[in-house]
């Protein structure tokens, strides 16, 4: 069972990851440099595989529209959308993560006992 995580918006497109039995870590993920380097805009969701910590990553989702992260284990993610595009920026420009994603046009998060990238 994966322990939960605590998310914590730090400012517009970027959210902050911490585990409170891991006092010493934090991910800090920067939607902004994707987002921008593509022009994305309107409703649509971005899915990564969290950088860290080791054994304990899950799925990232990024919600486009409502400015919204969550994470979850991949036995409780649901990916009903049919579009589909790979995007990476440049890691010798871009340090911040995340730095590829699926991205899905159209789409948005729903909880209903699972996350639904609809």
């Amino acid at each position: 069972m994966l322990t939960p995580a605590i998310i914590e918006k730090t400012a517009p497109r970027q959210f902050k990851l911490l585990y409170p039995h891991l006092p010493e870590f934090e991910l800090n993920m920067n939607f902004a440099p994707l987002i921008e380097r593509f022009n994305l805009r309107g409703k649509f969701c971005l899915l990564h595989w969290q950088a860290k910590p080791f054994g304990l990553r899950r799925w990232g989702i990024y919600d486009g529209e409502k400015d919204s992260y969550c994470s979850t284990a991949w036995q409780s993610l649901e990916i009903k959308a049919g579009k589909i595009q790979c995007l990476q920026v440049d890691e010798n420009i871009i340090k911040s993560v995340p730095t590829a994603v699926l991205y899905f046009p159209g789409c948005e998060i729903s909880h209903q006992g699972f996350v639904s990238i609809n």
